[in-house]
């Protein structure tokens, strides 16, 4: 019989960022790795994808910024969960992207 550790599990899987994330409370950015300049969020709802938040958000910003602003979501994007809050705008002149 194989044990293998929770976090073991989600590494080996790719999902390392989400079996953090599923810890954190869904009605704050506390714990995130947001960045400091962020004055706009944005909650993912169920089945959202990257594409969609920024479509949501009337293409205010780009596939790169969003993740720039957002350093726990994966290139892939695969690791959104409903109820967490995003950065979707930066203060000016914010972060080098």
């Amino acid at each position: 019989m194989v044990v293998i550790g929770i976090q073991s599990l989600l590494c080996v899987l790719g999902i390392a960022s989400l079996g953090k994330s599923a810890a954190v409370g869904t009605n704050t950015v506390q714990g995130w790795q947001l960045t400091q300049y962020c004055d706009e969020f944005y909650t993912v709802s169920n089945g959202d994808t990257c594409w969609d938040i920024i479509a949501r958000n009337q293409n205010k910003f780009t596939m790169s910024q969003l993740l720039c602003w957002n350093n726990d979501i994966n290139p892939w994007c695969s690791n959104l969960i409903p109820g967490r809050q995003v950065c979707v705008g930066v203060q000016h002149p914010g972060p080098v992207c």
